[in-house]
Order: C-alpha cells, then structure tokens, then sequence
C-alpha cells in the first residue's frame, strides 16, 4: 500500500488535529521511549499496548492515532518519513528506542527488525519464555534504514516490532479490538500485560 502522504509534515497541513489525528506523549526523563506511530484506528492496539509498556517500565511514550471514523489507514506515514516535531525532539534524547507497528497474521507472532541487535535478541528471549513465536521481520518492514527514526536514538538503533492482528486482539479481553474496547483499560487482558512485562523485562536487561 503506498502512502497518501509523504511525510508527516504534508499529512499534518493536509489534515486536522483532534478532528482526524492526535499525537499523545510523555518525556519522563528516562533511557527508554516506547513508540506507536501507527497508533489509533491505523494499526489497532498499538497505542494502548506501548502505552501500558512504558507505564510498567517507566519509560517516555509517544503515539499518534487516528481518530477518524473510517479512512484511517490514509493516516499511515512510513517510519523512514516520520518526521513530526515532537517525535524527532524525544528520540535523539533516549538511549534504547522501541516502535511498535501491527501486521497481517493469524499466528500469535512477532517480527522483530531495526539495528539494535542486542536489544532484540534479548526481547526474543523473553518473548519466547512465554510462548510468543519470534521471527525475523521481513526486509520490507525490518526497520533497517538509517532514516527510520526507531534507529535515531543515541545508539542509532532500534528495535522495531511489528505485532500480528491475532497477538494484538489476544491483548483485549473479548479478542476485539474496537475504540470501546481498546480504551477500556478493564478489557486488557492478563496476556496483555505478560507481553508488556516480557518488553520491560528485556530493556532493564540490557544497560
């Protein structure tokens, strides 16, 4: 799917804020920022999974969602031309970078990609102490490019993690995964959290 807009600062002076996009972050002066730029109704589940990362481990925190009622995969800008303002202010500041994305897939898995290497062998380790399948992301979203912002951090690494639909809907209670349900913390599963856990586990692993 190509993009309709080509960077975000063309969406942004295309579109409206609070009308068809919000952008939600926290700074907490932390080495970690948890990220889901696809957040909302664009990739769903993304927001709310990052968010409860970064609140178990402390860490900052930015997404920005689509809030449109249909259409909001139009919102979709490619991480290598992510270039929103606050985004670029919070990730040079942060040691380890992590972006979560969500993909196609019926099997509870995660493609793991982006340069920071040790990272993501450590988030493997934990992911499958749990049972979660660990693969290789494929090239076309493997968060290798130096322009990808998850790898402008001070390590010029990331780890970028692409989420199937059926590991994001097994993070809410009913397997759905609609506004009401998503923003309902009460609907976050026990897996949710054991998934969130397992990131937080890695990233106090690696100093």
């Amino acid at each position: 799917m190509v993009d309709r807009f080509m960077s975000m600062s063309k969406l942004m002076d295309q579109t409206e804020e609070h009308k068809d996009w919000q952008i939600l972050y926290n700074n907490c002066d932390a080495n970690s920022i948890i990220t889901a730029v696809h957040g909302g109704a664009i990739e769903r589940g993304t927001s709310e999974i990052a968010q409860l990362i970064s609140e178990l481990g402390d860490y900052s925190f930015y997404t920005f969602k689509g809030i449109r009622k249909n259409k909001n995969h139009e919102l979709h800008v490619t991480s290598k031309h992510f270039d929103e303002p606050i985004l670029n202010e919070l990730v040079p500041t942060h040691e380890a970078v992590v972006s979560l994305h969500g993909c196609m897939g019926d099997e509870i898995a995660v493609y793991i990609g982006g340069k920071d290497f040790e990272l993501s062998f450590e988030m493997k380790q934990q992911l499958e102490k749990i049972g979660i399948t660990v693969k290789p992301a494929p090239a076309h979203i493997a968060g290798m490019q130096t322009e990808n912002f998850v790898n402008k951090g001070k390590r010029n690494a990331g780890v970028q993690l692409e989420l199937t639909v059926a590991l994001r809907k097994k993070c809410f209670k009913n397997n759905k995964y609609n506004l009401q349900d998503r923003e309902n913390r009460e609907n976050w599963s026990t897996f949710m959290y054991s998934f969130s856990t397992a990131i937080v586990h890695a990233l106090k692993n690696i100093k």
